[in-house]
């Protein structure tokens, strides 16, 4: 047994080197050049609620140095307290075509795609982007996105992303885990199986990909409907890749019992979406390894010093994720959270087993085995 944990614990440091390989190679591509001008861009902007920080998410993307494009907000609630403020942006730069909808239809359990199917008719653009309401962008992300999409055959762009600085433990291990986890597992997808997916935060595709695969509606009850997105753009014959452009995420405030729910919700819905990938990342948890091979040797000093090893490379990685590739900021003292956080990762990984249930927005929802979500009976535990 001790043997056998050793193997997999030299497997899963493989693993993590092979990440920060795959991390400086997706971070050494070029960007395409920035274009100032070329074909008309349309950006979907679903709001729910306004926030701290809200207003200067939405105000990145009424900035840019690119024409020309055009940005619909849309709001499910006509009762929303983002519907005035939204009015008073797009006041405040007239410049932009700027048009806020109210989108009162249910169309499917996932708010975010209904909303987006009552936008789409109003999108004048062939060029199509989706951007979190809580996404934050520099004035050449259009530029660099239209650059993207021109090479031949290209149907979609997703963009990395990091969180905004941490001021809670919550949002600080949020932080760590898509800079420690979340983005090598992508360098690592995208070189070892290729890209067939897209990272929600923000995604541009193009019009054509966007008919071939039947437009919003297909997407409805989909929890993960970015993964859906770029899979089946993939799966049409288009090309899919991630842009060398790094987006910011508003998590600055999450609480503990959020990140607890987010990452029991991101589990669950990875297991399903992408089964066997899922299952390997079980085995990429070096740290649990490591100290259960500690434990079988007897607590031995030799065991020590892997566990040592093992926390070192696992604090480097993180630090060359969020801070070199990512380019995000992070309070000093809060990298001793690293080794918590790999341990509450691996409890998430076997808790997405037993379970079919996710919380979302308030609403409590079984996962099918397709991925699709499905009202929890009311009063059922």
């Amino acid at each position: 047994m001790r043997t056998l944990c050793w193997l997999f614990w030299v497997a899963a440091l493989i693993y993590q080197l092979g990440a920060w390989v795959c991390l400086a190679r997706l971070w050494a591509r070029p960007r395409p050049p920035v274009v100032p001008r070329g074909p008309g861009v349309t950006v979907f902007k679903p709001v729910k609620g306004w926030e701290p920080g809200t207003r200067e998410c939405l105000e990145s993307f009424l900035t840019q140095s690119y024409g020309p494009y055009e940005v619909l907000f849309g709001v499910a609630d006509p009762q929303d307290p983002a519907l005035p403020e939204l009015r008073a942006l797009a006041r405040r730069h007239p410049e932009v075509p700027v048009a806020v909808v109210v989108c009162p239809e249910n169309r499917g359990h996932n708010p975010k795609v209904s909303i987006l199917q009552q936008l789409a008719p109003r999108a004048r653009y062939d060029l199509l982007v989706i951007a979190d309401a809580d996404v934050r962008v520099g004035p050449d992300f259009l530029g660099t996105a239209v650059a993207a999409l021109a090479r031949p055959g290209m149907g979609l762009v997703s963009c990395p992303y990091r969180a905004a600085p941490p001021c809670t433990l919550g949002a600080m291990l949020e932080s760590l885990t898509i800079a420690g986890d979340f983005i090598p597992s992508v360098a690592v997808a995208r070189y070892v199986e290729g890209v067939d997916f897209a990272l929600g935060a923000a995604m541009a595709f193009t019009r054509r990909a966007y008919e071939a695969i039947g437009g919003f509606a297909p997407l409805a009850d989909y929890l993960a409907d970015d993964y859906q997105l770029g899979h089946r753009i993939r799966r049409a014959g288009f090309q899919v890749d991630l842009l060398p452009y790094v987006v910011e995420t508003g998590a600055s405030a999450m609480s503990l019992r959020d990140y607890v729910l987010h990452q029991l919700r991101w589990s669950r819905t990875y297991r399903v979406c992408r089964p066997r990938g899922y299952l390997a990342y079980g085995i990429t948890q070096v740290l649990v390894f490591a100290l259960a091979g500690w434990g079988l040797s007897g607590w031995s000093a030799g065991g020590a010093g892997l566990v040592a090893v093992t926390v070192a490379v696992r604090l480097g990685l993180s630090w060359y994720s969020l801070r070199r590739c990512l380019q995000g900021r992070f309070p000093g003292p809060a990298w001793a959270l690293v080794p918590l956080k790999d341990l509450m990762a691996f409890g998430f990984w076997l808790l997405s087993f037993p379970g079919k249930t996710v919380t979302w927005r308030g609403r409590r929802f079984r996962l099918s085995p397709d991925g699709r979500l499905k009202p929890w009976p009311e009063g059922k535990k």
